[in-house]
């Protein structure tokens, strides 16, 4: 009786330590981070939500104002990330505008919804110029129409238009909070 009580033990034992390595392996294989280009991105932007990814890409366009921004490319110059300067991060330089760069960081979206544009029109009729809510997509000459509340307006009805022509309650905008970053020399 003694001796089967013993093999039982050791059977439940070995089950436990068996199924123990089997779920240190799978964790440790959820806590790699992938490496993915910017088509990857592109392509399934919102797959990659919530998780650290590294990215590499050519940087188009850092924001001058604060440099809190940056927008890198792939292959196609139209496929634009944009990359905000995470907590750890002070400011990406203007420099890095032609560079290679490559980026760790976390995967967020915005989501566009009535509500969201509504209090956009709020604080836009409220005169706040430091809004939160405006979107930023790094374009070329945007800087001449930051702060004008009429192009807000039309970028508003835009968004609006696009929800309607969609079929859909809101517009997804997919970004990277940077945790670090390095040139690539």
């Amino acid at each position: 009786m003694l001796k089967k009580l013993f093999i039982l033990s050791f059977i439940a034992i070995a089950f436990i330590a068996c199924n123990n390595s089997t779920e240190n392996n799978q964790e440790q294989t959820a806590d790699e981070i992938a490496m993915i280009t910017v088509e990857d991105f592109s392509a399934s932007p919102d797959s990659y939500v919530g998780k650290e990814i590294i990215i590499e890409g050519t940087t188009v366009h850092v924001c001058k104002e604060g440099g809190k921004r940056m927008f890198i490319i792939g292959e196609d110059p139209d496929e634009r990330i944009q990359v905000k300067a995470g907590d750890e991060i002070a400011a990406f330089e203007v420099e890095l505008e032609g560079s290679d760069v490559l980026v760790t960081g976390i995967v967020d979206e915005l989501r566009i919804d009535e509500p969201y544009l509504t209090q956009w029109e709020n604080e836009l009729k409220a005169e706040n110029p430091k809004s939160e809510l405006k979107i930023h997509k790094g374009e070329e000459g945007h800087e001449h129409s930051e702060g004008d509340p009429n192009a807000e307006y039309e970028q508003i009805e835009d968004y609006r238009a696009q929800i309607k022509e969609n079929g859909t309650d809101h517009l997804s905008f997919y970004s990277i909070i940077a945790t670090s970053y390095e040139e690539k020399k």
